[in-house]
């Protein structure tokens, strides 16, 4: 297939997901504006990880599983982090694409779509941003921290909520993670900065 059919059945494989999950379609609508940008595909290395054990999936996320797998091969994967600020075996097994938003594979300024991968044992310290952010498991399961709240333990299916610019981290022990993330509110096209 080329890249634009796989990013447009990516696109149908989301949306489905997020009608599948009320918390999803609670927190921000389907966006109209969605228009279609090519971009260059960007290999990164997490990608073997993400192929060869991407978590176990639910029923209902399965599909978006499986299509996040077979549309890696086109997908611009990006790392926010260098590796003085994160670590090397961090950016080896860790990379996100944004499916739409502001810079995304599609255009829009009505939300931003991400979709992220942790590989096993890793921590994502603590960071925070403008824009409020509904996590949604799709693959896995990981520790959702939020400052000042108790840590939750989320598989397949699972959300979490973080508010804007309220810090937040997210540790991985025995199992990958592969995650939809739903950004709203102002800065959208800003990327998350470490906590000090």
């Amino acid at each position: 297939m080329t890249q634009s059919a796989t990013l447009h059945t990516l696109l149908d494989a989301a949306k489905v997901w997020h009608s599948a999950l009320p918390a999803l379609s609670n927190f921000v609508a389907w966006p109209q504006d969605l228009t279609y940008a090519e971009r260059p595909a960007h290999a990164l290395p997490h990608i073997a990880h993400l192929t060869t054990e991407p978590g176990e999936a639910s029923a209902v996320s399965q599909p978006l599983r499986d299509t996040i797998i077979a549309a890696a091969p086109y997908l611009e994967w990006r790392h926010t982090y260098t590796e003085e600020e994160v670590g090397g075996d961090f950016l080896n097994r860790f990379g996100w694409f944004e499916l739409a938003g502001p810079d995304g594979h599609f255009l829009t300024n009505e939300t931003r779509m991400t979709v992220g991968f942790w590989g096993a044992n890793l921590h994502y310290d603590w960071h925070q941003h403008e824009p409020e952010e509904l996590y949604s498991v799709v693959s896995g399961h990981g520790q959702f921290l939020v400052e000042g709240q108790d840590t939750l333990a989320l598989g397949p299916e699972g959300t979490r909520l973080h508010l804007s610019n309220q810090p937040h981290a997210l540790t991985t022990t025995d199992a990958p993670i592969l995650t939809f993330v739903l950004w709203r509110g102002a800065g959208l096209a800003d990327p998350p900065r470490m906590s000090t």
